[in-house]
């Protein structure tokens, strides 16, 4: 960027501004959700559904972790991981299939492998020719290291089914464990063709493995099965010293003992004997086990990596585990005026101060929105019905508490609460709106406006006018005394289904409508686009007339610089748009964690924007590099005001682009 700038004084340029871009990513999550775990000879590799990947040293215990904000990984939800002729091979929740060796990595997606889907890539099974199976959401790929060359359909009628395992036996059979959402089978044997199910009497099947001498072990709900090529073998806490029946997971060290994990035990087998390890683990989830030589370790929904010892399991703290959960709630985040991001969580309400890191969990269930008024108080909102209290105010020398039978609304779901430019509370329900003013409550409903029961989004102009989406109904504006509706027959407005709705700088309203037919569906294909109303006109941006990636938005805000952060729908990226150009953040061209971002949240002080992911993958930060708090206009003398478009048409430099001024481009 400074590069940009003195060449442009160099070449004697009229005005230059610094175009803003995003930089400075960092990816804030939580290790806490272990998914696999492997190792090799020197490292321990930790895959955590949210956080990355940690590589652990075995010998210095110096940890690294490789993660999407510094492009060290394609993604930061793992689902599996495996080591071959010295190439780390990553399968994530929503990235595609990763490479990763000293060279750097490699990604291998929708788009540049021939995959159907980038969700969930899980199994590995490498043949003899370096061709390889690979497992994807509702299909087995075979892979050849650049492309796909085969499918093959796992379960066509199951709305999720995936790859857990993929082993091959004695006899050269490779044997497919599947997870299969109508549980007709969980087992296959493939073939050159086909997969073919083949249904073991004994129960639902959660792994499989094989040990040194190429027995077949499966873990099943109803005990450990061992298959040697021709018979079956059943072992159950009927017959045999197996402590539990459903076993989760299970894999074989260096020395051919099966190692297994059950809800309260993690038991070792010999082959002869069973050795049971009986853990005391409370509100937790155990859900994967590795073990190198003499040492054991869990990975657990809530509570990292562990580490099994005589007194039971210890916990290996990992770096850059920074919150306690990644399932963010889909409107939640917002900045007090200490720097504190406050986020609501499945099971709590997370604080994060990025200058000082201090960070806080409370828990808190179904913490659905997170708010801060002009005071710069934080509000918390519960998702209805879990709770009797509807709302807490957060200051700076407490808290209060509000009941929601003490309040007018408390038969009415809420779906958002906003504070406008008198510091007044508005909260959106299903059967209207209520107001607060200090200690006076109005409700707005259909039997005293022209406003209809449900409303699904809320913004405030400079006038302090509301403006309002409805689902239905279409878009409203109150000015303190007077309703205005418009909907598709008295406006161009595309829809009467208005999802977000967002006002400028300039009094613009920004909306986005959704499908009449579909208005609750998250998809590309359910919204129709950016929409601009100045008060009499509406103009519709979409996928066919813009650059707009996608048609549907969660969540639409704007800088100090008068542009629009749109987070769309669909895993296509977060869209900036500022009157001209139009950018798209993504996994291909950025640090963000996930495609899918359902909250922005700025922060003008700092210069950052903050993304809630979707459910499980934490936040995004970006610095902004916004003008009106970082770079200011550089101003030179100039010989000419007149500017023009790069297709020669006279123009007022009012927004960032290229311009022409004596000759000369300028980058503004």
């Amino acid at each position: 960027m400074m590069k940009k700038l003195i060449l442009s004084l160099i070449l004697g340029l009229a005005t230059v501004t610094a175009q803003a871009q995003l930089t400075d990513w960092r990816n804030i999550s939580s290790k806490n959700f272990v998914s696999c775990i492997i190792h090799d000879e020197n490292y321990l590799y930790v895959g955590t559904k949210g956080g990355g990947i940690v590589k652990i040293d075995k010998q210095s215990g110096e940890q690294t972790v490789l993660k999407r904000a510094d492009g060290s990984m394609t993604g930061n939800a793992i689902a599996d991981m495996t080591l071959h002729d010295g190439e780390l091979w990553v399968g994530t929740e929503y990235n595609g299939l990763a490479k990763v060796t000293d060279n750097g990595i490699e990604k291998f997606d929708m788009k540049n492998a021939g995959f159907l889907s980038n969700q969930h890539f899980s199994g590995f099974y490498f043949n003899a020719d370096g061709t390889m199976l690979v497992g994807g959401i509702a299909y087995l790929y075979a892979f050849n290291g650049k492309k796909c060359t085969a499918m093959y359909d796992i379960n066509p009628l199951s709305p999720y089914t995936y790859v857990k395992k993929i082993r091959a036996d004695r006899e050269g059979r490779i044997w497919v464990a599947c997870y299969d959402a109508l549980n007709r089978y969980n087992l296959c044997v493939f073939t050159s063709n086909d997969l073919v199910p083949y249904n073991i009497p004994y129960g639902k099947v959660n792994a499989i493995e094989t040990d040194k001498n190429r027995n077949l072990w499966i873990a099943t709900n109803n005990g450990l099965v061992k298959f040697d090529g021709n018979d079956f073998t059943h072992y159950t806490p009927n017959n045999s010293a197996l402590p539990e029946a459903n076993i989760a997971d299970l894999t074989a060290d260096e020395n051919g003992n099966l190692w297994m994990l059950s809800e309260h035990n993690i038991t070792k087998f010999d082959g002869t004997s069973f050795t049971a390890y009986h853990l005391n683990v409370a509100n937790d989830y155990l859900l994967t086990i590795d073990a190198d030589n003499d040492n054991v370790y869990v990975g657990s929904h809530f509570e990292g990596l562990l580490r099994l010892t005589d007194n039971g399991l210890v916990a290996v703290d990992l770096i850059d585990n920074v919150l306690y959960e990644n399932a963010m709630s889909l409107s939640s985040g917002c900045i007090d005026v200490g720097g504190n991001f406050y986020v609501g969580s499945l099971y709590g309400l997370q604080k994060y101060n990025i200058d000082t890191g201090d960070y806080k969990f409370e828990p808190m269930t179904q913490t659905a929105q997170t708010e801060v008024d002009r005071n710069g108080n934080v509000w918390i909102r519960w998702a209805l019905p879990t709770t009797d209290t509807c709302l807490m105010e957060i200051t700076a020398t407490g808290r209060e508490l509000y009941k929601r039978t003490d309040y007018p609304f408390s038969e009415a779901d809420a779906n958002l609460i906003k504070f406008d430019r008198k510091n007044r509370l508005w909260i959106a329900t299903n059967k209207g709106l209520y107001m607060r003013d200090g200690e006076t409550w109005t409700a707005y409903n259909k039997s005293n406006s022209s406003l209809t029961e449900t409303v699904q989004c809320m913004a405030f102009d400079s006038n302090n006018r509301l403006w309002c989406g409805t689902f239905g109904s279409g878009l409203f504006c109150f000015d303190g005394t007077r309703w205005s509706n418009y909907t598709t027959s008295n406006s161009s407005l595309p829809s009467n289904y208005v999802g977000t709705v967002i006002v400028d700088n300039n009094n613009v309203v920004w909306l986005n409508c959704r499908d009449p037919q579909y208005p609750d569906k998250m998809g590309a294909e359910f919204g129709l686009g950016l929409t601009r109303f100045d008060g009499t006109t509406c103009t519709t941006y979409n996928h066919n007339n813009s650059p707009l990636p996608s048609d549907c938005f969660w969540d639409v805000q704007v800088d100090a610089d008068n542009r629009l952060w749109i987070a769309t729908a669909g895993d296509v990226g977060l869209v900036c748009y500022d009157g001209t150009a139009w950018t798209t953040y993504d996994t291909d061209n950025s640090g963000i964690a996930l495609n899918e971002v359902t909250k922005i949240t700025l922060d003008p002080k700092r210069d950052l924007i903050w993304l809630t992911q979707y459910p499980g993958l934490g936040l995004s930060v970006a610095r902004m590099n916004c003008q009106a708090s970082a770079v200011r206009p550089i101003t030179v003398s100039k010989s000419s005001d007149t500017y023009y478009d790069l297709q020669g048409r006279p123009a007022k430099p009012t927004t960032h682009g290229i311009y022409v001024n004596n000759g000369k481009k300028i980058i503004k």
